[in-house]
């Protein structure tokens, strides 16, 4: 170096000699060395699945990490003197070769790690520029590197602890927790940083600010004379209960499935970032994103009266909408999500009218031989019974004769009851227009097989399944689930009533596996509603149809309060019944993924976000 800190004379293509004149030309002009900071570039902003520094063509939406070369490098070149492998130009998000004349908005990327010193040179200018190259990254409980493109961060599945130490060097028995940990070129340092999540649009979440860095040995591979330093570990929790318990507030941060965790400097500008999603590791391997459909209902009490809950139809609407955001923020924990809660469509609708005929009723003994008499909108309707019938050829002959008197029906077979013969059938009957026709039952007059109409009325509250009929489900709850089906067997169907009759039940769901014709449905009332937190109501009942398990782990195992489907635990604080484990998040992709028998949850990929700075 020169005294005044220019860098050193070395040989150069300019001001060396003027070959065709023969004469000496003007000497180089030095300018002083220019110091450039720079992050490299290890995210995934584009989420194609490489990380940015190693693309081969940056798009628009993956260029905030990159840092546009002030006008006077126009028209300069750049020579690497060191450090090449840490830098590169683009020009429109392509590699530049070096000692290429730089075009007007050229901008330049950390790519790994290091420092790099370029040689500028214009005409006769000459001077060097110094990119010092930091890494950003996070590192998970068992001090692994977690790749901030092609992993992910996950919501939290543990209750909160205390740290053992406050050793940054340390191991913590957290399987969902990261460090965030950087890595400066030696004489340089990133300062404080703070980390903003935001939702899956954008918006933000929750911000952790000044967080502490401690010196900590560097990862493999890092420069000898860099210097390194990690956070605490960090906790992406689901929502404020969790994310405000005094022995864990200093650390955790609320986060989103779909959404991104985002390292900022102290004046907000963003380093790197991570994206949220399921589980890095799980029985069927990484889980990313998830979607749950649902088909949401609200009953009226009755015909054009007062919803179950909520007051008003928009207090309905509004009242389930918070309930099944609250659902989604904790099946987050394997990724799973139900979609922006203002974009979920809630009905509201009415008790049916008596429309289902159940034939064979319970325990489904065959016909004896008699006749059946109904009334289809009033108009009379005779079938004939022979003995011997099956209850299935009962409800066919009887759905000929609707057919026949210019109405529709449509069989459905439910599932054998524990005493049961065989399984009752239901025939439901509408007017052409696809309305419900109004049955009513005049006589049976055959000995064995045992006819019903069922009515829908929630103002005594609905009749719920017990032991013996739990895999088929009452009479007026086939009748009101069968009114609302809308015959998608990859969605489940959420009915919310005023009550169930009896008292003590809030909940309760219907599995595929239990092989009826109520199968991924799932009916909560007001009070499973007010629960909130308390018992989280909705996303428990959900799990039965997600897992496709009728029973809880507590039943047949050990029992813990803190797991979401533990049956009898009500706790709101952060050890409440609100957590999932691994296990069960591998067995919700097995038995309700894409590749299930009945698929109900579809891979959602992630797109790309927008990270505009924070101050």
């Amino acid at each position: 170096m020169f005294p005044d800190g220019r860098a050193s004379a070395e040989p150069l293509s300019v001001g060396a000699h003027d070959a065709k004149a023969g004469v000496a030309s003007e000497p180089p002009r030095w300018a002083p060395t220019e110091r450039l900071l720079l992050i490299a570039d290890r995210d995934d902003d584009d989420v194609d699945g490489t990380p940015d520094g190693e693309d081969a063509n940056v798009v628009a939406n993956a260029r905030v990490d990159l840092q546009t070369l002030d006008a006077r490098y126009v028209g300069a070149t750049l020579t690497p003197q060191s450090g090449s492998e840490s830098t590169r130009v683009l020009v429109r998000g392509k590699p530049l070769s070096w000692g290429a004349r730089i075009p007007a908005g050229a901008q330049i990327q950390g790519v790994v790690p290091g420092h790099s010193s370029l040689l500028a040179t214009l005409g006769l200018r000459v001077w060097t520029l110094a990119v010092d190259v930091h890494g950003v990254g996070m590192r998970d409980g068992s001090g692994n590197a977690v790749d901030m493109a092609r992993q992910n961060a996950s919501l939290q599945r543990t209750p909160p602890a205390r740290l053992e130490s406050d050793d940054a060097n340390s191991a913590f028995d957290d399987p969902d927790a990261l460090r965030i940990t950087t890595s400066s070129p030696e004489g340089s340092s990133l300062g404080t940083v703070s980390v903003d999540s935001l939702a899956a649009d954008g918006t933000s979440l929750d911000t952790l600010r000044d967080i502490k860095l401690t010196s900590v040995a560097c990862d493999p591979g890092v420069a000898t004379s860099a210097t390194c330093a990690a956070s605490m570990p960090l906790r992406f929790v689901s929502d404020d209960v969790d994310r405000s318990h005094p022995l864990v507030a200093m650390r955790s941060v609320r986060a989103e499935v779909g959404g991104a965790v985002v390292v900022r400097d102290a004046s907000g500008k963003k380093l790197q970032a991570i994206r949220v999603a399921g589980p890095r590791k799980s029985s069927v391997g990484p889980l990313g994103r998830h979607r749950l459909t649902l088909h949401p209902v609200v009953m009226r009490l009755t015909p054009g009266g007062g919803p179950a809950v909520g007051g008003t139809d928009a207090g309905a609407v509004d009242t389930l909408r918070q309930e099944l955001a609250l659902a989604s923020a904790v099946w987050g924990q394997c990724g799973i999500t139900l979609g922006p809660p203002a974009q979920l469509e809630v009905k509201l609708v009415n008790p049916p009218p008596p429309y289902l005929v159940a034939i064979g009723n319970d325990v489904g003994l065959p016909a004896s031989g008699g006749s059946v008499r109904l009334k289809i909108d009033g108009a009379p309707l005779t079938v004939v019974t022979k003995k011997g019938w099956s209850t299935r050829q009962v409800a066919i002959e009887l759905q000929r004769a609707v057919q026949r008197a210019g109405f529709a029906a449509t069989l459905s077979e439910n599932a054998r009851i524990a005493p049961g013969a065989t399984p009752s059938v239901d025939v439901a009957v509408r007017r052409r227009d696809g309305l419900f026709a109004t049955v009513d039952l005049v006589s049976s007059s055959d000995a064995t097989l045992s006819v019903a109409v069922g009515a829908v009325d929630l103002t005594d509250g609905l009749q719920h399944f017990g032991d013996s009929d739990s895999v088929a489900g009452t009479l007026e709850e086939r009748a009101l689930v069968k009114a609302i089906d809308d015959g998608d067997p990859s969605t489940i169907e959420l009915i919310v009533i005023p009550f169930f009759a009896g008292g003590g039940r809030i909940g309760e769901s219907f599995i595929a596996s239990d092989g009826s014709s109520m199968r991924n449905v799932v009916i909560i009332d007001r009070a499973g509603v007010r629960a909130r937190r308390t018992s989280l109501t909705l996303a428990h009942e959900l799990g039965h149809v997600i897992l496709d398990e009728p029973g809880h782990p507590d039943d047949y195992g050990i029992d813990t309060p803190t797991l979401l489907m533990d049956s009898d635990a009500a706790d709101a604080s952060p050890f409440g019944p609100r957590r999932i484990s691994v296990d069960e998040c591998g067995r919700a992709i097995r038995q309700s993924g894409p590749n299930a028998r009945m698929p109900l949850l579809s891979e959602w990929k992630l797109t790309a976000m927008r990270y505009p700075p924070r101050n």
